[in-house]
Order: structure tokens, then C-alpha cells, then sequence
């Protein structure tokens, strides 16, 4: 008994009669009674001594090992001393215990807050299966919003992102204390005036974190002018990745000409009379390649089109009526490079369902397999899904390679070992990705790949020089040199370059404190994947009240 009375929710308040334990069901029943003598009436507060009736309350509380535990808590209803109250007969509270009207004790509501938090409802409803909570997934999220956010301290140093409901269609703000690297709030869009309105309601904010959006900065300017605003290093490195990336979509040239320095495609250093190599066969055929030129020609004479209508001033819309495009494709061709006369095919033709499988196709042929229905059923016993037609133009540079004129002929000679070094495709966005990447983490192999594309093109030179100084200056905080890479990025020939640095001017002060102070974006972007994992596992019911709950009282 004395073991009992110890389990019991509070001690001093309840006191152990009897229990009877079920070992069927796995249910052990503690009946109880209240040690309460006085009672204080809930209206009033007054309190009572003189005892109307009893009664029994039936309480789910903790399980205990492998058994269920109930309570039978008999309770007092008490007269109310106070002739001006209205409320005659109250009942016996005992808030340590059990909340009013409620059926289960305190700290299991407690258990099972701490459970929803953690996983939700359904998820939470199974795992309390196995602890022996029996409680649907409904009723841990009903405990849940019963739950008040926290109050808000208004931090020193405040990182704001945005985050997607649904991503496309809706979004919401993510607002975290940079010095603790806890979340504060969510707000239920992104835009200006929402910012501002929490920004005033919570003065005192000294530095403020965000990304390159305008939204926030102008929220910014409005509500907390005082405060130092810093634009994130993270979003800025990307924004000169995707600047590098569609520089140089115009030098697709340039860069398979390096890629071909790197992936020598010849057989200079082989032995002739033992081994030939594949010339890539183009997989494209003639119709199509007469109507890729044929659009080419057309968008070349749209362009030199539209810019001379641009020179003579016209208006966007007007141009856009005159040549039959979009306003649009005004501004986009009018800020582009002129286009090459000849087409230049896109950086994924080429590529084949057959790449994967071409060293075996090469071992196959080698060995003798000729016959392009014989290496067919081999290469779908290889899980390839391609055509047949693909694997004989593939064939066909293998016979031109070994001077077979045709495969009905017959072959009367030893014939030479075929090889198909696969040379990597060299993309902007790789090229992109080496630029950007520190030195130091560089394989030797790109390194010598990024030096040899720097000599094809002064352009080139210039571009690669300028992204490398702005990654300095972020990564060694020199906010001193800042102006001076400014003007030469205004003033280079690049025009992607020069809009990203246009931009930058406009967030002149966030940007250079960028390079001033350690404050980092980062910790929001870490919490913005927690929510999404939350919003992820509460599926259709992520509602921003419950959301903000799980995902703020939960860190």
C-alpha cells in the first residue's frame, strides 16, 4: 500500500482506501479520497467547510509497467458561505491533480502534449499505443492547442526568412533569435506589412538577418530604420553562382573546347595499328537539325531587330507588337549578347538512354558480338530502354572507325580493338560551381580545367577575376575593397555581371555589413528545413496555429 500511495499524482492531496488489480486486462484501479478539508468556491473564492454530498470521479493517470492505472478519486461538494454569490453547491477542485471536468490526471495531459509535440497526432498516437497512453491522434492535437505559445522577448540580433505552405501558391515568415538560434514566431504570409506590424509591436531589435528579398528589406526600412540590416553571405554566393551560370550560357564554345583539353577525345598518344577511337555519331537527324538552324535564323533576325528598334527608342510594347513576341523576350533579347549566326546545339542534345551502357556495348563488340539484334538482347538483359535505331547509329562510328564500309560485308582481316573514351560534359553550371568553390577544395584536375578556360576568352578572364575577388571579400570580411570591386563590375562588358552588381547597389548597406559582421542567415535556413519536415508529417491538418506550437515549443 505504502508502494501505491507513492505512484499517486500528489501524496498530501490523495489518499490510497483500496486497489484492485486486473491482470486480463492489465488494468490496475486505485480508489481514493480527497484529503481536502477546506474548499475555496470558483466564483468567488470564498472558503467552505460545510459538505453538501460526495461524489466519484473516474480518472485515467500514467500507466505503470505494463498496467493501466485509474483512479476512482472521491470527491466533496461543498456549500458556498457567500449569500451574494450565486453559485450555491460547488464542487471540490483539485488543480495538482486534475484539471475541472477533465478525465484524465494533470500529468498525463502533460505526457501527451510532450508526445504531440514531438510527433503529432497520428504518429503520436502509435507510438503512445506502445507506452500504454490509448489516445487517438485527434485527441493529442486537441491537448496540443490547448497549449499558449510562449511570450515573445524581443531579441538583439533577428534572422527572417520565408517558408511555403504550399510551395508556389502560399507562404509564410519564418522570424528565429540568431543569438539563441531558437524561432520566435511564424507569420501567416510574406509580405511587407505583416514584417512591419510585428517589427513595431516588438521594438529593440539591433540587427537584422535576411535574404536578398526586397519584401523584407522594405519592411525593414519602414519599422526599424534604426536597425543594422545584413544581407545573407549564403543567398549572395548564390546569387553570383546563378550570375556565372548564365554568363556563361555564351561561351558554350569556350567551354567544350576546355573540356576537350581536359578529356582528350583523340588517339594521339595510342597505337594505331592496335587500337582506333569512336567519333561521336550525332543523334539527331537531318529534318530535325534543318529546323533547329531554321529557328535559330529566325531568332537571330528577331533580335538584331529589336535592338535596333531599342536604339531608336521605341517603347517595350510597341517593339513587342512589331515583331510579334512578348514584352518579355523584348527586354530579355535586347539585354543578350547577339546570337551566333550558326546554331549552336543545347548543352543536353546529344545525350543518349544508351550512355550508360556504352563501355559494354565496347567490350561486346570487341569480343566479336557484332550484330545489333544480338546486343539488343543484351542490353535490355541490362535494363536498357532505348530504341535499336539509337544502337545502330552508335554502331555505325564503330564500323567507320575499323574501315568497315558496311556490316554485310564480309570481314576477311584482323580488325582493331575499338575504344570510346566518354569525355564529361563541360556545362555552365559546373563551370559555374568551380568558380565559386575555394581553392583550396578544387580537385588538380579543375583547377587546370578552370585555367585553361580563363585563356579562351578575355571575357572569360575578366568574369572569373571578378567572382573570385567578390568571394574573397566575403570570406575574409575586407568590406574596404567592396567599392572598388563595384566600379568594375559596373563598368565590365558582362551584362549579367553588371545587373548583379546594379543589384547589390541598391542593397548597398546590407551587403557591405555582410562583409563586416559573423551574422549569419544560416540557423533560419536550418529551421526552415525543420518545418518542413513538421509541416511534411502533419500532412493536410498543418495549420499555422498548431504549426507554430509544434514548431516553437517543440525547440
Amino acid at each position: 500500500m505504502d508502494l501505491l500511495q507513492c505512484l499517486l499524482p500528489s501524496s498530501s492531496l490523495l489518499r490510497l482506501k483500496s486497489y484492485e488489480m486486473d491482470l486480463e486486462s492489465h488494468d490496475l484501479t486505485l480508489s481514493v479520497s480527497s484529503t481536502q478539508s477546506v474548499a475555496h468556491c470558483p466564483l468567488c473564492g470564498d472558503p467552505s467547510e460545510r459538505i453538501h454530498s460526495r461524489y466519484q470521479r473516474t480518472l485515467a493517470d500514467l500507466p505503470c509497467l505494463n498496467f493501466s492505472m485509474i483512479l476512482l478519486v472521491e470527491v466533496c461538494k461543498f456549500f458556498c458561505p457567500n449569500p451574494q454569490c450565486c453559485r450555491r453547491i460547488f464542487t471540490e477542485r483539485i488543480p495538482a491533480v486534475v484539471a475541472p471536468w477533465a478525465r484524465k490526471t494533470v500529468r498525463q495531459i502533460q505526457h501527451l502534449q510532450e508526445i504531440a509535440l514531438a510527433l503529432g497526432g497520428a504518429a503520436g498516437s502509435r507510438l503512445g499505443k506502445h507506452l500504454g497512453y490509448v489516445s487517438c491522434g485527434t485527441t493529442l492535437l486537441n491537448h496540443l492547442q490547448r497549449l499558449a505559445l510562449p511570450d515573445v522577448e524581443t531579441p538583439r540580433v533577428l534572422g527572417v526568412d520565408d517558408f511555403a505552405f504550399r510551395k508556389g501558391h502560399n507562404y509564410g515568415t519564418i522570424l528565429a533569435n540568431l543569438e539563441t538560434h531558437q524561432p520566435i514566431a511564424l507569420l501567416a504570409d510574406r509580405k511587407a506589412d505583416t514584417l512591419a506590424d510585428w517589427l513595431r509591436k516588438h521594438p529593440g531589435v539591433e540587427v537584422l538577418s535576411r535574404d536578398r528579398s526586397k519584401t523584407y528589406k522594405s519592411a525593414m526600412d519602414k519599422a526599424a530604420p534604426e536597425a543594422i540590416q545584413v544581407a545573407d553571405r549564403f543567398h549572395l554566393v548564390k546569387n553570383l553562382s546563378e550570375v556565372l551560370e548564365l554568363s556563361l550560357e555564351n561561351y558554350h564554345g569556350e567551354l567544350k573546347a576546355a573540356s576537350r583539353e581536359q578529356y582528350p577525345a583523340t588517339s594521339s598518344n595510342l597505337d594505331h595499328h592496335e587500337t582506333v577511337v569512336v567519333t561521336p555519331q550525332s543523334t539527331a537527324t537531318a529534318t530535325f537539325q534543318e529546323r533547329a538552324q531554321a529557328n535559330h535564323q529566325i531568332r537571330v533576325q528577331q533580335q538584331q531587330e529589336i535592338k535596333a528598334l531599342l536604339e531608336q527608342r521605341w517603347p517595350t510594347a510597341t517593339i513587342a507588337d512589331k515583331v510579334g513576341v512578348s514584352e518579355c523576350t523584348v527586354r530579355k533579347y535586347g539585354n543578350r549578347p547577339d546570337f551566333p549566326e550558326t546554331y549552336t546545339r543545347r548543352p543536353t542534345l546529344g545525350r543518349s538512354l544508351l550512355d550508360p551502357y556504352k563501355q559494354e556495348v565496347v567490350a561486346w563488340w570487341n569480343s566479336g558480338i557484332t550484330n545489333s539484334k544480338v546486343l539488343m538482347v543484351l542490353l535490355r538483359q541490362n535494363g536498357y530502354e532505348g530504341s535499336q535505331r539509337t544502337l545502330q547509329r552508335y554502331l555505325c562510328g564503330f564500323r567507320k572507325a575499323q574501315g568497315i564500309s558496311s556490316y554485310r560485308v564480309p570481314v576477311t582481316k584482323s580488325l582493331p580493338t575499338v575504344i570510346d573514351p566518354q569525355s564529361p560534359p563541360f556545362t555552365p553550371r559546373q563551370a559555374a560551381y568551380l568558380i565559386v568553390l575555394k581553392e583550396e577544395n578544387r580537385e588538380p584536375e579543375n583547377i587546370e580545367l578552370l585555367e585553361y578556360l580563363v585563356k579562351q576568352h578575355p571575357d572569360l578572364a575578366t568574369l572569373v577575376d571578378l567572382a573570385h575577388t567578390f568571394l574573397e571579400l566575403l570570406r575574409q570580411r575586407q568590406a574596404d575593397a567592396f567599392d572598388g570591386w563595384l566600379m568594375k563590375a559596373l563598368t565590365c562588358p558582362i551584362q549579367p555581371l553588371k545587373k548583379f552588381a546594379a543589384g547589390l547597389l541598391d542593397d548597398y548597406a546590407a551587403v557591405k555589413a555582410s562583409m563586416m559582421m559573423e551574422v549569419s542567415n544560416g540557423p533560419v535556413e536550418g529551421l526552415n528545413n525543420k518545418l518542413k519536415m513538421l509541416k511534411r508529417q502533419m500532412f493536410g491538418r498543418a495549420g499555422l496555429t498548431l504549426l507554430a506550437k509544434r514548431f516553437i515549443m517543440a525547440s
